[in-house]
């Protein structure tokens, strides 16, 4: 499995939704993603034992993309994660294109993605 930052951006499969990102994230939650991978920083990467789990052992697991055609400022990406060790899933959400924070985005790049069957649309 490669690391999101070692994929060619053109071949992920992002799921393309006209459901809000709070429906969404509503739906995986009905799933199990409970956990909000939100609260990793930068500087808890090194932490042994944190609940959320050190970043080789999470797997993103689906992309959903949010491009509302009214404000381009509010494009954003959900990423559906699960730790391979304790099971914990959850979910972060990061801005899309000049949306999306530096240090997100940094966190991202350093997960291994293994899509779940890129057939599967969960939000439908």
């Amino acid at each position: 499995m490669l690391k999101f930052k070692e994929l060619n951006q053109n071949n992920i499969k992002m799921i393309h939704t006209e459901k809000t990102l709070s429906q969404v994230i509503n739906i995986l939650k009905e799933r199990g993603y409970t956990a909000d991978f939100n609260l990793l920083q930068i500087d808890d990467i090194d932490q042994k034992n944190h609940e959320l789990g050190e970043l080789e052992d999470l797997v993103v697991e689906k992309i959903y993309r949010f491009a509302p055609q009214n404000d381009a400022d509010d494009e954003s990406i959900l990423y559906a994660i699960c730790n391979t060790k304790n099971k914990v899933k959850g979910v972060f959400v990061n801005g899309y294109g000049i949306s999306s924070s530096a240090s997100s985005s940094e966190i991202i790049d350093q997960i291994r993605v293994d899509i779940l069957d890129e057939r599967d649309d969960w939000a439908k």
